[in-house]
């Protein structure tokens, strides 16, 4: 059983989130999910947002490792990426 609930999306259309939902329904990254599991606490949500966008959209990690993270994170989640 879960600890945590995963919220509706279209409550978090209607939240303070609703910009960084938008945009990830919009790009199909992160997974709506990710605001739909952390958007509990919005300041966590909207800082992991901004920290995931700038990780994997600015070049800062080179294109394999980020490759192999997106592998490893699918495989945790048991994903068939």
């Amino acid at each position: 059983m879960p600890n945590i609930t995963m919220l509706e999306i279209d409550d978090l259309l209607e939240s303070e989130l609703a910009g960084f939902v938008k945009k990830c329904l919009r790009h199909r990254a992160p997974d709506p999910a990710f605001h739909a599991i952390q958007g509990h606490n919005p300041s966590l949500s909207k800082a992991l947002y901004i920290a995931w966008g700038t990780v994997f959209n600015t070049g800062a990690i080179d294109h394999s490792l980020k490759e192999i993270i997106r592998v490893l994170l699918s495989r945790a989640a048991l994903c068939n990426y």
